[in-house]
Formats: structure tokens, sequence, C-alpha cells
């Protein structure tokens, strides 16, 4: 199966974080890389729109650091939170606009569901980057390149956004309050109703809204 196209990613990130759901990240091996190789399931993502959006990295303007995001969609724009965690992030929109998707969490197909009580190992940002060893050198790298260490394929069956049988919830995106209330309240995160990988709180998950359109 190949890759997913660059039309697919430049797009709006609202339109491009709802239509990842469901489709696979793939992080494939080859001579000399130490991760075997996985596949995994999109499960929640966050939109993050340019420059005007205030909790966007590309709020601050063209950096070193933020390169990537102002450059060509569908690229990875990988960056270190923390000092500790990595997170993984799908550039959209025409190139110098800076919206991206962020990657929140995935299942990972070949693993089972985590034991009660136990995080789930591709639930939240830094999770799923550890698990597929996914680091700053993989910035920039071309998510729509079949020889690419990490690319996102169409999946078996990409969830319809007013499928009943897996109904797609929104709300607001976690840990960006330092943006002010505007920007902190915006519904731009999107998750898979009820699926065990997703994060956040049971109770902040429920309370998303379906999205219908």
């Amino acid at each position: 199966m190949t890759s997913l196209p660059r039309t697919f990613f430049d797009r709006d990130a609202r339109e491009v974080a709802i239509d990842l759901l469901g489709r696979h990240l793939v992080r494939t091996s080859a001579a000399g890389d130490p991760h075997p190789g996985a596949v995994a399931t999109i499960v929640e993502t966050e939109a993050y729109l340019g420059s005007h959006d205030l909790a966007c990295h590309a709020g601050r303007g063209r950096t070193p650091r933020t390169a990537t995001m102002f450059g060509p969609p569908g690229h990875a724009y990988v960056y270190l939170i923390y000092g500790m965690y990595h997170c993984l992030n799908a550039v959209t929109g025409p190139d110098g606009t800076a919206g991206a998707v962020l990657i929140r969490a995935v299942f990972i197909n070949d693993d089972e569901q985590s034991p009660q009580g136990r995080p789930y190992r591709g639930t939240g940002p830094g999770r799923l980057t550890r698990a597929l060893d996914v680091t700053r050198r993989h910035d920039t790298a071309d998510l729509t390149d079949p020889s690419s260490p990490v690319q996102v394929l169409p999946g078996p069956r990409p969830i319809a956004r007013a499928n009943p049988d897996q109904p797609i919830r929104r709300g607001p995106r976690i840990g960006v309050d330092s943006a002010g209330p505007e920007w902190a309240t915006k519904p731009l995160r999107f998750w898979l109703d009820s699926h065990f990988a997703v994060s956040g709180t049971r109770k902040r998950n429920q309370a998303g809204e379906i999205v219908t359109g």
C-alpha cells in the first residue's frame, strides 16, 4: 500500500486532523536502524493553525526549531518537550503557512490492550514516539515517501466522519492554557470515541462533541 499523497496534507489542519484518524502511521526499519518497524493506527490528533494560532509554535515566528513547519506539507515536524519527550506532527497547508497536526495517540497494531489500570504505550504524544523510536533525527522526514522511516498510509478502512459505528469527537486541545482562553478552548483536538488508546481523562473525552460533518 502506498503512502498518502502530498495533496492530502496540503489542506487546512482541521481537515487533516480529522481525516488522519484511522490511518496508519508506519515506522519502517532499515539497515543500521535499531527499531524493528511497526504499524500503528492513529486514534487522536490536534490541529495547529499556523502563525495566528497562539497555541502553535509558529505563533512565535520562524526559528531554527520551527523551520520545518514553514516548509512544504507532508513532512514530519518533531520537537522535544520538557527535555525528554518527542512529539510528532504532520506539516499541513500550503508551503509557508506553518499549519500542523500533532499525532497524540496511536494503537500499535501488533499490541494487545494494556492491562487494566496501566497506561497503553501508544497513549499520548511522548509515549507513542518512545514506542516507535521517533526522535529529532526524524524532523523533516517525508511522510509521503515510501522510502521514509516514518510514513502515513491510508489504512484498510479510513474512518468516515459520520460513521455511527465509530464516532469522532472533538474538544479543546490539551496543555495549551498558556495560549489564553480564546485559543485554549477552541475544539481542535479530535479522537475516536471510546478507543482505549486515546489520551486524556474519561470525563474529558466523554464531554467531547460528536463530529457530524
